[in-house]
C-alpha cells in the first residue's frame, strides 16, 4: 500500500462512527501555528506549564518520515528542555513516569517515560518546504498544524513504538494508579481472558478510544454511557474490528493480524467493563473525599 494508514491505522476500530472533538476550529489552528503554537503540560488533570513553540534555539533537521513516506525538512526543537523545564525534573526522574502525547483532533498516545526522554524527540512546527503551510498528511489528508512530534534517529522509524501525533497539544504525565483504576477490569482473577484484552486495549486502542472517558477521543467512547456489548452483538462487531473496510469506508483499517484468541479476549475485557463504569470526575471527587476523612 503507497500510504500508511493514520494513527488510527493500528487502532481496534469498534463504533458506529468517526467522533472528532476538537477544541479549535481550523481557523484559529491557522492563525495558532502562523504566529507560533503553545505547547500545554499537564499531570494528571493539572496543567503545569504552557511554553510557546519555538522555546530555545531551533533546528533544521531532516528525516525519513514513515507518515509522509519521504524525506521531510522540518525546523524544530528538542522536546527534552522542554520537559525539563516543564515539570523542574532532571531526565532521570522524567524517565520514571507514563505520559500521554495528546493531539488537537482527540488522538492520545500513551509512552513511556523513558522512550520520551530518548535523544532524538523533536517538536516540529514548520514544514521547511511548505512553509508557512504544511504538507497534508495521512490518508485523510490532515493539517499537522501547529506541532508534529517526530523522532531523527533510524531506529525510532516504529510508530508503534514512537508515535509522532500532529496537531500536537499537550504533553501529560500520567498516574498509572488513576489510568488502571478506571480502565482496568479489577476484581477477576489474573488468569482471566479479560486481562489479556486489556493489555492488548492498551497496546492497540487506547490512543483512540476510551474506556470510563481514559482514552483517545478520535474514536468513540466504549464503555460511557453504554458499553459497547450492550448495544453491538459480539461476532458482526469482531467482524467489524478485523475489516472495517466491508462495512463502510472510513479511516479504520482491516486489523486481520489479531488472532480468534486476541479478539475474544478483546471482547471478553469489553464485557467485563460493563460492569464496571466510573466517570473519572467521581472517582477524583471519591478520592478527596476519603483523603479528607482519614486522620
Amino acid at each position: 500500500m503507497r500510504r500508511l494508514w493514520q494513527r488510527v491505522a493500528w487502532v481496534v476500530a469498534f463504533g458506529a462512527g468517526l467522533m472528532v472533538l476538537s477544541c479549535e476550529s481550523p481557523a484559529e489552528r491557522a492563525a495558532e501555528g502562523a504566529e507560533g503554537a503553545e505547547l500545554i503540560f499537564a499531570r494528571d488533570e493539572q496543567e503545569v506549564a504552557r511554553m510557546p513553540i519555538p522555546r530555545g534555539p531551533a533546528e533544521q533537521v531532516t528525516v525519513e518520515d514513515p507518515y509522509f513516506e519521504a524525506t521531510k525538512t522540518f525546523r524544530a526543537v528538542p522536546l527534552l528542555p522542554l520537559l525539563m523545564e516543564a515539570y523542574s525534573m532532571s531526565s532521570a526522574e522524567l524517565a520514571r513516569y507514563d505520559f500521554t502525547l495528546e493531539s488537537i483532533d482527540g488522538y492520545a498516545a500513551p509512552i513511556p517515560g523513558a522512550r520520551l526522554t530518548e535523544p532524538g524527540a523533536y517538536v516540529a512546527f514548520e514544514d521547511v518546504e511548505y512553509a508557512p503551510n504544511w504538507e497534508p498528511i495521512g490518508p485523510a489528508d490532515a493539517d499537522p498544524a501547529p506541532l508534529y512530534l517526530i523522532w531523527i534517529h533510524d531506529h525510532q522509524d516504529n510508530t508503534s513504538i514512537y508515535p509522532r501525533p500532529w496537531q500536537l497539544r499537550r504533553v501529560t504525565i500520567v498516574s498509572q494508579e488513576a489510568s488502571r483504576k478506571v480502565t482496568a477490569p479489577l476484581g477477576l482473577a489474573e488468569d482471566h481472558e479479560a486481562w489479556a484484552g486489556y493489555e492488548l486495549f492498551q497496546t492497540r486502542c487506547v490512543m483512540c478510544h476510551a474506556i470510563n472517558r481514559s482514552g483517545g477521543r478520535v474514536g468513540p467512547e466504549l464503555n460511557l454511557p453504554m458499553n459497547i456489548t450492550e448495544y453491538r452483538e459480539r461476532e458482526q462487531t469482531l467482524r467489524f474490528i478485523r475489516n472495517a473496510q466491508a462495512f463502510r469506508y472510513s479511516q479504520m483499517p482491516a486489523f486481520e493480524d489479531l488472532s480468534p484468541a486476541e479478539l475474544a479476549s478483546l471482547w471478553s475485557y469489553l464485557e467485563a467493563m460493563r460492569e464496571r463504569k466510573i466517570h473519572p470526575e467521581e472517582a477524583a471527587k471519591s478520592d478527596r473525599d476519603a483523603a479528607q476523612e482519614s486522620p
